[in-house]
């Protein structure tokens, strides 16, 4: 699978664009997601608020699609 990397020219060392909301935030506002081949650092796509956002809608998504199923027999 291909990692889609989202990065503009506004993009940075010190601050990057939100792939959700597209406001330029400083890197502290994002979750670290581990290391690219030359050691240096990367970020989610999704800023922290919009991370946990689309979190929060997918779980109750998925709660209802369950309530649903679970009402069906």
């Amino acid at each position: 699978m291909i990692e889609e990397v989202f990065v503009t020219q506004e993009d940075s060392d010190t601050h990057r664009v939100c792939g959700t909301c597209a406001v330029l935030k400083e890197l502290s506002e994002f979750y670290r997601d581990g290391t690219d081949g030359n050691g240096k650092t990367k970020y989610r796509r999704d800023c922290k608020l919009c991370y946990k956002t689309t979190r929060m809608q997918s779980a109750k998504q998925k709660a209802k699609l369950s309530n649903k199923k679970g009402g069906r027999k």
